[in-house]
């Protein structure tokens, strides 16, 4: 078991603002899921970080052992405790098989390094999806939530 580079930060369903490493338009689809949907949730936790590469050389203290695994980590946009299950989301204004790989391999690689302890819910928060996209995600169990910016 290999857990998320550093321990997950969790932030109240209430925090607005800096988004970790979220590029801007994807933070303004976000937050409209967070308008809609944040009462389900009982905490967030932003830009997780998963593998990488893991250097342990003499002359490296821990910190930039840590610094380095975090650059070469796969990074979560978002997850969302909801209960005892942990939703792991891909946030994208317009998503096409980029995101669908994004959610289905960060969920893959939380279930292999345990790092939650309970089920796991790929998910993607987007403002429009790809209908062949939408189709696939349906097939492979990735919940799609399309929440346009009004």
């Amino acid at each position: 078991m290999s857990p998320a580079v550093y321990a997950p930060v969790w932030q109240p369903v209430t925090f607005r603002g800096q988004y970790r490493h979220m590029a801007k338009r994807d933070a303004a689809v976000w937050e409209q899921f967070l308008r809609l949907y944040a009462d389900r949730f009982a905490a967030f936790a932003y830009d997780v970080a998963l593998g990488g590469i893991a250097l342990t050389m003499p002359e490296m203290t821990d910190e930039e052992s840590k610094g380095w695994q975090y650059s070469t980590a796969l990074k979560i946009d978002v997850v969302a405790r909801e209960a005892d299950r942990y939703w792991i989301i891909e946030v994208r204004p317009d998503v096409n098989v980029s995101a669908l790989g994004a959610a289905l391999t960060y969920t893959m690689l939380c279930a292999r390094d345990q790092v939650f302890d309970g089920p796991l819910v790929p998910t993607i928060v987007c403002d429009f999806i790809q209908p062949d996209v939408q189709w696939a995600c349906a097939q492979l169990g990735i919940q799609v939530f399309a929440v346009p910016n009004v």
